[in-house]
């Protein structure tokens, strides 16, 4: 009998969606049969990864014009209203699996599939780096923890309505997204860690056809920025690259990717810089920089662990689970942070001169790369997934 896989998605950003089609490529060589519901690009990004995906309205905080968190005050607001948008979603999952009644649900982060799949006697499992909800760092004070840490005890409660929980990372105490999954007792009997989930590398184009293609030079170092992130949260961080590009051509090659999944796949050339607005060889890519600039999304973090490359980190201003993401790698040693919110095409020019000439960085992601490498998110997932469907 051919088994059915339901994968609801969270839909802000391309990370969630791009690891777990990854997943369903494996599956589907396996003779899985495998259907999506997302929000937003998520659902575009999909459906060009050629699977069937039923949009479900978007549950996230909002955005500003400017890319910031718009606020705690308009966010709480907006409560009554993103409570009626959840049991609109659980309504709408529970359409979808009763249409098509799959075996098992795996969800990635939306815990209203979790609900819907519960209250149809449908077994689940959670695919997550993002257990905790956190307030932005500028607003997290002694008064507000022991709120916060009585909420997420109360959010594990809910997850725990799954079978298992996953989370795509590395153990203790290297865990890049330590802060977003620890001290949550209530999820512990039912969490293991898997490993970074990462994307297949089919390419076949080796690193000098990449260089004559692209017309790189390689007597100058190549930088490459992979800008992901909500629409709103990027366009101020890449008009800053392209400044940034205008005036270090002469000695540094800067290559931009905006992540727009309805972009085109053409490079052009801006202020120097090869600017892609969807680009098609972001692995390629990653192989040939000496230096990644990246947001702080966990997917993108994982998917360049192996490769040993040193970061510059831009989180979106009061996106908690990034900015924890890229503290834990300042830490390790392995990149440098900047604030988004002071950020300048100055400070940017300093930390890629910093970066490159500092050998400690490319020492310390080559170790924590050796650790990443241990452990296969993808072939963990895929071998628990058969377990639990057998």
């Amino acid at each position: 009998m051919v088994k059915k896989l339901y994968f609801p998605v969270f839909g802000s950003g391309l990370g969630h969606a791009s690891r777990m089609v990854e997943v369903a490529n494996k599956l589907t060589t396996l003779g899985y049969q495998i259907v999506f519901s997302t929000s937003g690009e998520a659902v575009d990004y999909i459906e060009r990864s050629g699977y069937k995906c039923f949009r479900i309205p978007n549950l996230d905080v909002g955005w500003t014009p400017s890319g910031k968190f718009e606020g705690l005050l308009r966010t709480s607001k907006k409560l009554p209203w993103n409570i009626a948008l959840f049991i609109r979603q659980i309504i709408e999952e529970r359409k979808i699996l009763q249409i098509w009644t799959p075996h098992l649900v795996i969800s990635d982060s939306r815990l209203s599939a979790i609900f819907a799949a519960k209250s149809l006697g449908i077994p689940s499992v959670v695919v997550t780096n993002q257990l905790r909800v956190m307030l932005p760092p500028k607003k997290r004070t002694k008064r507000t923890r022991p709120i916060e840490r009585l909420l997420n005890e109360i959010l594990g409660n809910f997850w725990f309505i799954s079978k298992k929980i996953y989370f795509p990372d590395i153990p203790p105490p290297l865990t890049i997204s330590e802060e977003s999954l620890w001290h949550i007792s209530s999820v512990r009997k039912k969490s293991k860690y898997i490993g970074f989930i990462i994307k297949s590398k089919n390419s076949q184009t080796t690193s000098n056809h990449l260089y004559d293609k692209l017309k790189l030079s390689k007597e100058k170092p190549v930088v490459f920025a992979q800008i992901s992130g909500p629409s709103l949260t990027k366009p101020r961080i890449l008009q800053l690259l392209l400044k940034v590009s205008k005036e270090i051509s002469s000695k540094t090659q800067i290559i931009i990717s905006e992540g727009n999944p309805n972009g085109s796949i053409i490079p052009k050339r801006i202020n120097g810089a090869l600017y892609y607005e969807w680009c098609p060889i972001i692995n390629d890519l990653y192989n040939i920089a000496d230096l990644l600039i990246l947001r702080g999304g966990h997917s993108t973090l994982g998917q360049v662990m192996p490769l040993a490359k040193p970061l510059i980190l831009i989180p979106i201003a009061d996106h908690s689970e990034q900015i924890s993401n890229v503290i834990k790698i300042s830490k390790i040693g392995s990149g440098l942070w900047l604030d988004p919110t002071t950020i300048s095409s100055g400070k940017i020019i300093q930390s890629i001169n910093t970066v490159l000439k500092d050998q400690s960085f490319k020492a310390q992601a080559k170790q924590l790369a050796a650790t990443s490498k241990r452990y296969n998110g993808l072939e963990n997932l895929q071998i628990e997934i058969i377990k639990l469907t057998k």
